[in-house]
């Protein structure tokens, strides 16, 4: 059986203070008006203060040796700090002590002690009644003051863990969206390699028959390998599933943006789509981000502000395409990251592209603006 820590049972600085103080107040008492011969009132004042050092590292101990010095005869009167003292001393005892078991029997021990001495003395049973009181109570209210400090604690804690699980989530919602991401570039980059592999066999072919036709499929080797290097460098960090055999399939890009805004309409939802300035030949990659992420902000839009209009924008601004949702108010606005996790995915695709994603609510709404810096175009 291991020794308690003697560091626990160390009683704080301040409660040695209190009983220091206690004790002094005290002897004053008794030397300028004994309550009984000398040494008699020395020991009722030792045994009255001196355990409110231990009234937190060993309450059930402090409130028993308190409980004695009511036993010690008197005729002399009382302390004037005893009343006081064993407020404190039960107090501690239902605050501090974690059997309740042992608090009622200590509490009942004093409650007993105390209405046993005031019987015995010239007090009415009402006296009796009130020192009851003076032992019980204080004890009761520690007690309930232990039982809220712990729920709280409880609650801190609870706090904590749904922190901890939130942030887990995210990791794993944004782990998720990688992986779709790094599926649907494997998908564009396949496609750009085959385009390199077709031109490649064709420059072949005219190398061997009309060299100076080998040019054009050379040139088209050459602007698709540059496309499929930009790719490449947003494939680099994200891992595709080895599990995931999903059917490989085209994927959506800005001219797929109408169509998306016409089933929104035919669900009928109020949506007004603009798409201006947008450069030709875009990067699919770079296309279906901003297709998600029209396609996310339109669901948080029908799902939190039914019926609201929405205005949907895509447009080229300097380096950057820049796209934007607004939807008006119609109801509670979507939390940033918060319930769900296609604001996790918009903010991943956005940093794949090394962009920057703005959501969050508005004096007339909520608006989803991304800006996607363009690449630069090599060849033609």
């Amino acid at each position: 059986m291991s020794r308690p820590d003697s560091s626990s049972l160390r009683p704080p600085r301040a409660d040695v203070l209190l009983a220091a103080a206690f004790l002094a107040a005290s002897l004053v008492q008794v030397s300028l008006a004994p309550i009984a011969t000398p040494a008699v009132s020395v020991l009722v004042a030792v045994l009255s203060t001196v355990p409110l050092a231990w009234r937190r590292t060993q309450p059930a101990l402090a409130a028993l040796v308190g409980t004695l010095a009511w036993l010690v005869p008197t005729p002399g009167g009382y302390l004037l700090v005893g009343y006081l003292v064993s407020v404190v001393l039960f107090y501690s005892l239902g605050a501090h002590d974690p059997d309740l078991r042992r608090v009622a029997a200590v509490t009942g021990a004093g409650v007993a002690v105390t209405v046993a001495v005031t019987l015995l003395g010239p007090e009415v049973w009402q006296t009796a009644i009130g020192a009851a009181l003076a032992v019980g109570a204080p004890a009761v209210a520690g007690v309930l003051v232990a039982r809220h400090r712990a729920q709280s604690e409880q609650l801190r804690q609870l706090t904590e863990e749904l922190v901890r699980e939130r942030a887990a989530a995210e990791r794993a919602a944004a782990a998720e969206e990688r992986t779709r991401i790094a599926r649907e570039l494997h998908d564009v980059i396949g496609h750009e390699v085959t385009v390199i592999a077709l031109q490649a066999d064709a420059a072949a072919a005219a190398l061997a028959r009309a060299p100076e036709r080998a040019a054009v499929p050379v040139e088209r080797i050459r602007a698709a390998a540059a496309r499929t290097l930009t790719e490449m460098r947003r494939v680099v960090g994200l891992l595709r599933d080895p599990d995931d055999v999903e059917e490989l399939r085209p994927q959506p890009g800005l001219a797929d943006v109408p169509r998306l805004v016409d089933d929104a309409r035919a669900a009928g939802a109020d949506v007004d789509l603009v798409l201006e300035d947008l450069p030709e030949a875009l990067v699919p990659s770079l296309q279906l981000t901003a297709y998600r992420i029209v396609q996310e902000a339109l669901t948080n839009a029908r799902r939190h502000a039914p019926g609201a209009a929405v205005r949907v924008r895509v447009a080229a601004a300097g380096p950057a395409l820049c796209v934007e949702v607004h939807s008006g108010p119609g109801g509670p606005p979507p939390v940033p990251d918060g319930g769900g996790h296609g604001l996790v995915g918009m903010r991943e695709r956005v940093r794949v592209h090394g962009g920057d994603l703005e959501a969050g609510p508005t004096p007339d709404g909520f608006v989803v603006r991304a800006r996607l810096p363009l690449p630069v175009r090599v060849g033609p």
